[in-house]
């Protein structure tokens, strides 16, 4: 059983770079978030092409670097910001330090836009990277052969990870202790319905985040330690639950790119009700014409053939200067 073993020099920084009144807090978090917030926002809206994917890749390597690498702490935003908030006007010192990247996070995306998913978050950046079968069966002629295959890999993932959470289950308090591990056969069961959807609107199913983000900070609040697939990633530990759960998110890409973004990310779900205020949008002033290219081009689903989902969009620009679609600043 897993037991929070630390990886063996797996993080380069390993107490705060910019402690705040001598203290356990460090301001190197929001420093290096909004840093990377600012420049995902200014190649994404001022550069053209293959220089703004390029841009792109580098600004996620960057932030896989400064959160997986580099960085300390672990980016737990929306249960950190829960606790400063429980925190505010007992200790205002602890209560920055806990809700610091929330705060962050949440300004810059009502100013910029949803651009810390589609540009600096490292595990969207690696369920990009293995999205690929996914998108090869979303791709394929025959619906009824993509719906079986689909639900064939499914079937073997949930039979996988069932396994593997028995196996490395918590003596007792299973739910409380394995709450992470829940979460991702959470977004199995929710892929079940969104398989044979690749040529419906799966927008019911989109709304489910929103509901995750609410019962992780209803959890949060409570005080469940809520554990989550990048714990492995941003923590510098081995838990058991963060670990099925990770293996879910990465496993689940590969049926339906980036699933974990679309149905179930709790952050996602926070930042996207956040969109809905910010200046920046994806607009199409052009008739559309069918042909189906959005649907190929974005990694999320947001597109379709005359229709636009904001609150999917990630704010990655691979739809940018393809049939017609543009930002455009200014209408809510």
């Amino acid at each position: 059983m897993l037991e929070g073993r630390q990886f063996p020099m797996f993080k380069i920084v390993q107490r705060p770079l910019l402690p705040v009144s001598g203290s356990w807090i460090d301001a190197a978090p929001f420093v290096g978030i909004m840093l990377l917030l600012g420049a995902a926002a200014y190649f994404a809206y001022y550069y053209k092409g293959q220089r703004r994917e390029i841009a792109r890749r580098l600004v996620q390597a960057g932030g896989a670097f400064f959160l997986v690498i580099f960085l300390h702490r672990c980016m737990c935003v929306l249960r950190g910001g829960v606790f400063g908030l429980q925190t505010l006007g007992r200790n205002n010192l602890i209560a920055f330090g806990d809700a610091v990247m929330m705060v962050a996070l949440a300004a810059a995306t009502v100013a910029l836009g949803r651009v810390f998913c589609g540009w600096v978050c490292p595990l969207g950046l690696v369920q990009e990277l293995l999205s690929k079968p996914g998108k090869m069966r979303l791709g394929m002629k025959s619906q009824k052969w993509s719906t079986i295959i689909g639900y064939l890999i499914l079937g073997g993932i949930v039979v996988l990870l069932v396994w593997l959470a028995y196996l490395v289950r918590p003596a007792n308090q299973f739910f409380v202790e394995n709450v992470a591990a829940v979460w991702a056969l959470g977004l199995l069961v929710v892929m079940f319905w969104a398989v044979p959807r690749r040529r419906r609107k799966d927008d019911p199913l989109r709304t489910v985040k929103y509901f995750s983000a609410a019962g992780y900070v209803v959890l949060s609040g409570v005080g469940v330690f809520v554990t989550s697939p990048w714990c492995v990633l941003y923590g510098d530990e081995l838990d058991y639950s963060s670990v099925v759960s990770l293996l879910g998110v990465l496993l689940a890409t590969m049926v339906i790119p980036l699933a974990w973004c679309r149905y179930l990310c709790f952050l996602g779900g926070g930042l996207a009700l956040l969109t809905h205020f910010s200046p920046y949008k994806i607009r199409n002033q052009r008739q559309c014409r069918k042909c189906g290219q959005c649907e190929q081009l974005c990694p999320t689903g947001a597109l379709a053939p005359g229709r636009i989902d904001h609150s999917s969009c990630v704010y990655c620009g691979l739809c940018i200067e393809h049939c017609g679609f543009e930002w455009e600043k200014g209408k809510q």
